[in-house]
């Protein structure tokens, strides 16, 4: 019979010590994500509370493709408005009010979790950690499967 070396350290490296989906209740992390950028990069063409679709996939650095996807499920869930702006030829969301209500409950989680995590970490230990997660990310994003 065959033995199993398998012990899965490796993928329990990436199970928990990254795992931020924990804190998110209201809303998904992945849907939280594409949420705050547009409520981050609203108005910046002139538009208030209009994010357009091209600009959005380059703050997140996605694919227009996928990125309309992720809006087609956002508007799903009625959390963005989405619509074409004929004087500027282009696509652009907005964000609904269901969205900014979840979103600050979501704000208010992870505020007082990072409020926490100041508390008990101090300032030289959390940069040495962040330089060592960054680190990781980096390394990570390089070991991407390309398409």
């Amino acid at each position: 019979m065959e033995q199993n070396n398998f012990t899965g350290s490796e993928e329990i490296f990436f199970f928990e010590p990254f795992n931020t989906d924990m804190l998110f209740k209201s809303l998904r992390r992945a849907d939280y994500i594409p949420l705050y950028a547009i409520r981050r990069h609203a108005g910046e063409r002139g538009r208030p509370g209009r994010a357009y679709l091209a600009d959005l996939a380059k703050h997140l650095n996605m694919p227009l493709p996928a990125l309309s996807r992720t809006m087609e499920r956002l508007q799903d869930k009625g959390l963005v408005t989405w619509k074409t702006d004929r004087n500027a030829g282009a696509t652009y969301v907005k964000l609904t009010s269901k969205a900014v209500e979840l979103m600050e409950d979501e704000h208010r989680r992870l505020s007082q979790a990072y409020r926490r995590i100041r508390e008990e970490i101090d300032s030289q230990e959390l940069e040495s950690a962040m330089k060592t997660v960054k680190k990781i990310t980096a390394i990570l994003r390089e070991s991407e499967p390309t398409p």
